[in-house]
């Protein structure tokens, strides 16, 4: 029975590692060992709606988030100039689009509007792409926040948890003679005993790399490898929605919070240095811009997230890149897996080890499948777009599903959705089937040829809700970003319906 564990690193991936574990399992003594030395990665996060999962379980609302955290909120991503042709997508899954059979789970809402041929544009409301958001907030589930902020108020919350934190800079562990941690040992010699290891320092691996973690390269699949990241000034006007905008060797983000932009280009350095890199973006803006970071990095995993009586979360067991913000999501879903596994694990149970690393793995393998879908794009305009069209190694999953998904659609079966027969994938069919139809992957034709044998019987229904959503839409008070963050600060000792 585990009674004594350590989380190492002071990262938002640590902090949530530790308050989860401690919400969930109050018995746990746990003790977060992290270096002043290391600051955090991210420049401006963005969640998903696995977000409001977490905020849930260990008690943060929507108050702490705009309060503490420069939080701001986000209904998707806006895909801008992918074909390059100045047009536009957005990623997001209002209520209309997610109805499906309920018992089959076909997506047949997104299936009659695809085959009816409304657009992209279409198939989001008119008012979030102008910057405005409606009550009740709560409805809306993902956030932007500043990391330092996020950081700060995470690591307030575990000491309020009864969490110890220790400032250390961790050089390894000790290692007994069955392969288990028993300790991890600082630079100045002192040790640190536990049942249990957390590892989460990142991409050093500090405690995982001593029992045998290998990092998975998949280079081959993804080929961003380098990011520049810079703040720009406070703007009154606050989008709903971090901006992906395709480059000549990659894409930049753009993300919101209360006080400032988070920024940055990330990119494959096969195609574009540094210095012109920062070249191109800096045509964007009118200000100089100043990069604050330079991140290098490569996509993969660790071949075992879970070894021994150590678990690597966070950037230590995996990161994919920027686009569509998973780091966090993975994050909150390994909490999930581990949660629902330490309460009775014990140094025997191998069983257990293996089933998280294998749903781990798939969990990773859905995310590299769907990011590596953005990139099948019909640019042909740079050398880094023709690469992504012609020699890019396709995914497996690619390879054998996506010309099938075009004529087919996409089905439960294959990519099912989260909640309803998949716990742990992030990204699902109606994810899949948002993202291709932005990128015109679709033939529609054929797509009308399936709803109109299988549910033509629900179009006056499928019609009549989407019609519905354009009226209350009408009658609804919308209100902009900016004023959405003040009402929700001037009214939070007022209204309690401002909770998550």
């Amino acid at each position: 029975m585990i009674k004594n564990l350590i989380v190492l690193g002071g990262g938002n991936a640590g902090l949530m590692s530790a308050l989860c574990l401690k919400t969930s399992l109050p018995a746990l003594n746990i003790t977060l060992v992290k270096s002043t030395k290391i600051g955090t990665i991210g420049v401006g996060e963005g969640s998903t709606e696995h977000w409001s999962r977490f905020a849930q379980a260990v008690g943060i609302t929507i108050v702490d988030l705009m309060e503490h955290c420069g939080a701001t909120i986000k209904i998707g991503i806006k895909f801008e100039d992918w074909h390059g042709d100045g047009t536009s997508y957005f990623h997001s899954l209002p209520e209309y689009m997610v109805h499906m059979d309920r018992y089959s789970g076909a997506p047949h809402s997104l299936m009659r509007m695809i085959g009816d041929g409304v657009g992209t544009e279409d198939l989001y409301w008119e008012h979030p792409m102008k910057g405005y958001v409606r009550e009740p907030l709560t409805d809306y589930f993902q956030f932007h926040f500043d990391s330092e902020k996020l950081n700060a108020f995470l690591e307030k919350r575990c000491e309020t948890a009864g969490i110890k934190i220790i400032n250390a800079d961790i050089v390894g562990p000790n290692i007994d003679d069955s392969g288990f941690v028993t300790s991890i040992v600082d630079n100045q010699g002192n040790t640190y005993s536990a049942d249990f290891f957390v590892d989460s320092s990142g991409f050093n691996r500090v405690i995982a790399s001593k029992l045998g973690a290998e990092w998975v390269d998949w280079s081959k699949y993804l080929p961003m490898n380098s990011a520049v990241a810079f703040q720009t000034a406070y703007e009154e006007e606050i989008p709903p929605y971090t901006l992906a905008k395709a480059m000549s060797s990659g894409w930049h983000w753009r993300s919101p919070v209360q006080d400032r932009f988070g920024n940055g280009y990330v990119f494959s350095d096969q195609f574009i240095t540094e210095g012109q890199a920062i070249d191109e973006i800096q045509k964007h803006f009118k200000d100089t811009i100043h990069v604050g970071r330079k991140i290098n990095f490569v996509s993969g995993k660790v071949n075992q997230a879970w070894i021994k009586n150590c678990v690597s979360i966070g950037l230590s067991s995996n990161f994919v890149e920027p686009l569509e913000a998973s780091s966090i999501s993975t994050t909150i879903k390994q909490l999930q897996l581990l949660t629902g596994s330490l309460w009775n694990w014990d140094r025997n149970d191998t069983g257990t080890i293996k089933e998280y690393n294998k749903t781990c793995d798939d969990m990773m393998l859905n995310i590299l499948d769907f990011i590596q879908l953005h990139y099948f794009t019909k640019r042909d305009d740079t050398e880094f777009w023709r690469w992504c069209n012609n020699e890019i190694t396709m995914t497996d999953f690619n390879k054998e599903n996506l010309e099938t998904f075009k004529t087919n659609f996409v089905n439960q079966l294959v990519l099912p959705e989260d909640g309803m027969m998949s716990n742990f994938r992030i990204y699902d069919c109606l994810n899949w089937i948002q993202v291709m139809h932005g990128l015109r992957m679709f033939d529609t034709a054929k797509i009308k040829e399936i709803y109109d044998t299988h549910y033509s019987h629900l179009r006056a229904a499928d019609e009549a809700r989407v019609n519905d959503l354009n009226q209350s839409t009408l009658r609804q008070q919308w209100i902009t970003c900016r004023d959405a963050v003040n009402l929700v600060k001037e009214l939070s000792f007022k209204h309690t319906r401002y909770k998550l």
